[in-house]
């Protein structure tokens, strides 16, 4: 996370301390100017000109410096719009998903208007020729994109959602693979970019150490008759200024320059050792931040596959709010979901004992209240606080003490606030503007996961409920049935073999009992014939209305293909015989009319 306000007032600081030793340092001591005064004037001449030569040399390394940060800043702006493409698409999926056109108008046309801006500040910052050739590539792939989605737009408006997801496979899908691979490139482009201002950097430094070393024989030369005056401060303190200088411009930009002569020539190490420490900073700071977005997208990324695998609400927030604390190093995170009210916005996870032991009190904060969340999820906008201490509507939450700086971000599905997560960090001024930006992509992947699960919920227990519904109905309507059917019938190819009649067989009780085929071998005593059984219960819908058996006078194993066929002839009856009755309950209903 940046901590921009913390390092700005740091390094303000620092350049303060170091301005005030500068001057307790020089004002014992003789300037240049002095010291020429008495000896020539031309040693004066030859002073303004290597200050101004150093002066010169610091303007074009600032020249440099600002080439690398517009670098850099097409670089964020590349990164920016390669999330919004993966935006975009996640936009038109939840569009699908729902079924709902009016996210055409609202998620979808968001993304794509941000996709334009960014399209549009890429093409105004330019670049090399090679990266204008990428930018109209990439102005080329932004328009298929474009188009591609505008079929998406209309096949939704018309409502032909299979159509409509056809073309999202098979247009817009590829074309922001294009169009994110040729960003991609454009990333790759501008780090070359800002290798290639580091080197011209380095170059200007070196032309420096060329000037400052001619200056340096041309002094040698001029002060061989003040040699005792003048040679042993100056030459020896510029000499010690080439040879550091010479180390910066090799690169080593962690070296400081030590020169104490009390006159300009110290200025100018001070100004070289800025120059060298801004130059440094930048660089750090580039890398840093590019690191950090690309660990943010990645976290981004990886909190989105890991709620689309999860259906079930409470083990998908308790990840959630893990995943995030650790991938983004917090102290602290926790999700709250609105009551049906509204009223309140109730924890239903949080991180660590603190999150634990608030879920075990209730915690619940008023919406609109005097708090970050209230806030947040009343106005569904995204709140920072850079010190806890001087916010006016922070929540002093006596579980989390160590707490400094703090985010809520709104959870929005399909246009509505349905929560709100916070996430705290025990260093003040941890967050900044394009945290929200990561952030915020988190809370609404986490919304529509929720939302989504949510609605699996409810689809299952209705489902449930019609299940049990229609088992109802076919138990009550065999149950009255039986009791009409008073005609049983026999069939049998053994003299000898008698009806059962009314009489239920254990291994049949058996077979119902456990709702599945039963096969049964007795073995008879002395004098008694063994025999086998296989029992299916005849189900519909899971009630069970009968049972199919099968015996034989020996005792035998039934085989698997023996046990799948008694089963298949069970389902088979059971479809015949509600047939029969619906035809029974046709005929008896249409002979009462």
């Amino acid at each position: 996370m940046m901590k921009n306000a913390k390092v700005v007032k740091a390094l303000g600081l620092k350049a303060e301390a170091q301005e005030r030793d500068r001057r307790s340092r020089l004002s014992g001591k003789w300037r240049i100017a002095h010291k020429l005064t008495l000896a020539s004037v031309l040693m004066i001449l030859l002073t303004l000109v290597a200050g101004g030569v150093g002066l010169w040399q610091v303007f074009a390394i600032g020249q440099a410096i600002g080439g690398a940060r517009e670098k850099e800043q097409q670089l964020a702006w590349s990164l920016e719009m390669l999330a919004g493409g993966h935006r975009l698409v996640a936009a038109l999926d939840r569009m699908l998903l729902t079924q709902d056109p009016l996210l055409a108008s609202t998620e979808v046309a968001t993304s794509l208007g941000t996709l334009k801006a960014y399209m549009g500040i890429l093409q105004e910052s330019g670049g090399e020729v090679g990266a204008l050739g990428l930018l109209e590539e990439i102005q080329v792939a932004y328009g298929e994109l474009r188009q591609a989605v505008s079929e998406v737009d209309v096949l939704a408006r018309q409502e032909l959602w299979t159509e409509a997801g056809v073309v999202l496979a098979q247009k817009v899908r590829p074309a922001n693979k294009h169009m994110g691979l040729l960003l991609r490139r454009l990333v790759q482009q501008a780090d070359r970019d800002v290798e290639a201002a580091a080197a011209r950097t380095q170059v200007v430094v070196r032309e420096a150490a060329l000037l400052l070393a001619v200056l340096v024989v041309l002094t040698t030369a001029i002060a061989l008759g003040w040699r005792q005056f003048v040679f042993r401060g100056l030459s020896l303190s510029i000499s010690e200024l080439r040879q550091g200088v010479a180390r910066i411009s090799s690169g080593d930009l962690e070296y400081k320059l030590d020169v104490r002569t009390g006159d300009e020539v110290e200025e100018l190490g001070d100004e070289f050792n800025k120059m060298a420490e801004d130059l440094a900073g930048l660089i750090g700071s580039l890398e840093q931040r590019v690191a950090a977005r690309t660990r943010g997208l990645q976290t981004a990324a990886e909190v989105a596959r890991a709620t689309t695998s999860v259906l079930v609400p409470d083990e998908l927030l308790g990840q959630t709010v893990d995943l995030v604390r650790e991938r983004f190093n917090l102290y602290y995170v926790g999700l709250f979901l609105l009551d049906e009210e509204r009223r309140f916005a109730v924890l239903r996870a949080g991180t660590g004992e603190a999150g634990q032991s608030m879920m075990e009190q209730g915690h619940r904060l008023e919406v609109g209240g005097e708090s970050m969340i209230g806030w947040c999820t009343a106005r569904g906008e995204a709140r920072i606080a850079l010190d806890v201490g001087e916010e006016v509507i922070h929540f002093d939450n006596p579980l989390l003490p160590e707490t400094r700086s703090e985010m809520a971000l709104p959870l929005r599905s399909r246009g509505r606030v349905i929560g709100a997560m916070t996430v705290q960090s025990v260093e003040e001024a941890a967050f900044d503007e394009a945290d929200i930006a990561v952030m915020q992509t988190v809370a609404d992947q986490v919304a529509v996961a929720i939302d989504n699960a949510r609605l699996f919920a409810e689809t299952q227990a209705a489902l449930e409920e019609v299940e049990v519904a229609h088992r109802r109905y076919l138990r009550e309507a065999w149950t009255g049935y039986l009791p009409t059917v008073r005609k049983t019938s026999y069939e049998t190819e053994h003299p000898g073999a008698a009806p059962l009649g009314d009489t239920v067989l254990p291994e049949i009780r058996q077979a119902v009992e456990r709702q599945s085929a039963t096969a049964l071998t007795v073995n008879g005593d002395e004098g008694e014939m063994g025999y086998s059984a296989l029992v299916a219960p005849i189900a519909l819908r899971g009630e069970i209305i009968g049972a199919l058996g099968i015996y034989d006078d020996e005792a035998r194993q039934w085989t698997n293909d023996e046990i799948a066929i008694t089963e298949a002839v069970a389902e088979r009856m059971a479809l015949a015989a509600e047939n029969l009755r619906l035809l029974d309950e046709t005929q008896r209903r249409a002979t009462r009319e």
